[in-house]
């Protein structure tokens, strides 16, 4: 018996006092606790009041089926993890591929053997450890990340906040070299700023802590306000801005400060590729049980074999941006992570030579979950 083995806790449920009685002593004899459950009841009590490694599930039982026993703790948060294995004298395909559904990791049929069986729990044991020391790592990770990143935000903002300064106080002191000497200070320090806001919200979205404070407003609202401050930057860049609204749209339940942060990411997207002379297109419009919001450019477009790339992490395509901006790879996933967040669905369609245009849904406020 390993000291490994001694603080595994496996739990058996079967209505089959013969076959319980078998599998709780072979598996002793490897080494493990073993729990005991004639009906799934009985096993979803004892599994919340002391949650076991591992779980060797059968299916027909009375009153409540392992199918359903599986479903229940796949939605409890305490026991979804641990690993589920059916035993079961059903051989259909149908009823595997149901094991599977329901959130199990591994299917046995009756009658088994003994050395399957515990292969299969030796093996899913050893995966399920794996999995918990990567998660411990990955959390780790987003823990280190966002405090780093938060602690460059505020040095960050000093150095942009004086380089302005200083360029503005001693412009008639400075020559052209200077000048722009200052402009790729601010210009590589909001960069970064960019850079770290970016990071400190995927590190949010990888822990579960993306801020998400849904409400039903009138999104028209935001919209406009977005349009009209980006309005304001496109025509430095000689771009138009313009936007085409219902006169009456319904309600939808959003976030504002999140749905904000999506339509800068996109118009600024649009500014960065778009040639100058064109036109940034913004249409609002009431689908079914959802509001949708787009934005197109006339820029040069995603080559067809790079499209798959937009919504992953720090991917870039070969398109260049018209004035040397630099992108940081993770814009597009933060929208498409926001937009998931509000339950809604995001989506592009992009000719080369034409231009690309981002679409979203928000749903109606009162169609949440079919309310």
């Amino acid at each position: 018996m390993t000291e490994t083995k001694e603080r595994v806790n496996i739990m058996v449920v079967d209505d089959h006092a013969a076959n319980l009685k078998i599998l709780q002593e072979v598996l002793q004899i490897k080494g493990y606790r073993v729990l005991a459950a004639s009906d799934g009841k009985t096993a979803l009590k004892a599994a919340a009041r002391n949650p076991p490694d591992l779980i060797l599930l059968d299916i027909i039982m009375p009153e409540m089926d392992g199918f359903e026993v599986c479903k229940r703790m796949k939605a409890d948060g305490v026991l979804s993890e641990i690993p589920v294995i059916f035993i079961s004298a059903l051989a259909e395909t149908e009823d595997i591929v149901k094991a599977f559904a329901v959130g199990g990791v591994d299917y046995v049929t009756k009658p088994f053997r003994f050395e399957e069986v515990n292969t299969r729990v030796e093996t899913h044991l050893r995966l399920h450890k794996l999995q918990r020391e990567l998660k411990a790592l990955n959390e780790q990770k987003d823990r280190f990340l966002g405090m780093a990143a938060h602690d460059l935000r505020s040095p960050l903002s000093v150095i942009i906040g004086y380089s302005e300064l200083l360029a503005d106080e001693l412009a008639p002191l400075l020559t052209a070299s200077q000048v722009k000497l200052f402009g790729q200070i601010v210009k590589s320090s909001e960069f970064m700023s960019g850079l770290i806001n970016d990071l400190l919200d995927i590190s949010a979205i990888e822990s579960g802590h993306l801020s998400i404070e849904r409400q039903p407003v009138d999104i028209t609202i935001p919209i406009k306000s977005c349009v009209e401050i980006n309005r304001a930057l496109a025509a430095k860049k000689n771009m138009a801005v313009t936007l085409s609204c219902p006169e009456i749209l319904p309600n939808v339940f959003a976030d504002v400060y999140r749905i904000e942060q999506v339509m800068n990411n996109l118009l600024s997207n649009a500014m960065k590729y778009a040639q100058p002379g064109t036109e940034i297109s913004v249409r609002l419009c009431h689908e079914e049980d959802e509001v949708i919001i787009s934005v197109a450019d006339q820029g040069p477009g995603i080559p067809e074999k790079e499209q798959d790339k937009l919504f992953m992490a720090f991917a870039k395509t070969s398109v260049k941006t018209t004035a040397g901006e630099r992108s940081t790879g993770l814009g597009l996933l933060i929208v498409k992570k926001i937009v998931d967040a509000h339950e809604g669905r995001i989506w592009f369609s992009s000719e080369p030579g034409k231009g690309t245009e981002f679409f979203f849904s928000l749903p109606i406020a009162g169609q949440i979950n079919g309310a």
